[in-house]
């Protein structure tokens, strides 16, 4: 069982830093047709439109990628708690 934990806790890890390159390139005028970023949008997307729901953007800012980021943040540390017991 400890090691689907870490299993998990690195998937976690892997999503975070993509839902950062998220927010990153959302700075950019980068293509949406191209492959890479149809493949990114297609692993981040399905998290962060339910928190696009819930959390309203303030001032033409949206907030879903840093509450989404928090999120998963916190799940993370149940599965390192969990691996530490």
């Amino acid at each position: 069982m400890p090691l689907l934990f870490a299993i998990a806790y690195y998937a976690l890890d892997v999503l975070i830093y993509l839902l950062l390159a998220v927010a990153i390139l959302s700075w950019f005028p980068i293509d949406p047709g191209n492959r890479w970023i149809r493949l990114l949008h297609a692993i981040t997307d399905p998290i962060l439109h339910p928190i696009r729901a819930i959390v309203p953007s303030i001032g033409g800012f949206s907030f879903d990628i840093l509450v989404a980021v928090l999120l998963l943040g916190v799940i993370q540390r149940v599965f390192l708690r969990a691996l530490a017991s």
